[in-house]
């Protein structure tokens, strides 16, 4: 069986399996890659969900400096957000959630973190994936970009 990923284009790769060509954007490969990380640990006999695989692509928020992230920020729905920060365990991505949402609105997550549960995994699972293509959809059209710690500019 061949199996392999060809870059295309900037947004557009082109998956083979044997015969067959699938082309996808950023966001179903990496979507792909998370799913598959996903088997692998389940594979070696680690827990692996889907929702364990969206938290783990929803962490590519720690790549948007300050200014993408509060315009990624603005575009997301308060209940998608909430969502994501009750089901996250990573502390760095809800802390700089929080110090970069705004004032009044820090202030209202804070309220409800403090009274709402996690939501049900179902729940959890629609909003974080929601929250994650809005990521990818201003990543696709310049709007925000993601910085790699190791990526350097000449």
């Amino acid at each position: 069986m061949k199996l392999g990923i060809k870059k295309l284009g900037e947004n557009e790769w082109q998956l083979h399996i044997d015969n067959a060509f699938v082309h996808l954007d950023r966001y179903s490969l990496e979507l792909l890659y998370s799913n598959l990380e996903q088997l692998l640990n389940m594979g070696s006999g680690q827990e692996g969900t889907v929702l364990a695989g969206l938290l783990k692509l929803s962490e590519k928020l720690l790549e948007l400096n300050d200014s993408n992230l509060q315009l990624f920020l603005r575009e997301v729905e308060h209940e998608d957000l909430l969502a994501l920060i009750l089901a996250t365990k990573n502390q760095e991505l809800k802390d700089k959630i929080i110090q970069n949402v705004g004032g009044i609105m820090s202030k209202q997550l804070q309220a409800d973190m403090d009274t709402t549960s996690t939501p049900p995994d179902d729940e959890a699972i629609t909003s974080i994936k929601h929250t994650i293509e809005i990521l990818f959809e201003l990543e696709t059209t310049g709007k925000v970009e993601f910085i790699n710690k190791n990526q350097r500019f000449i």
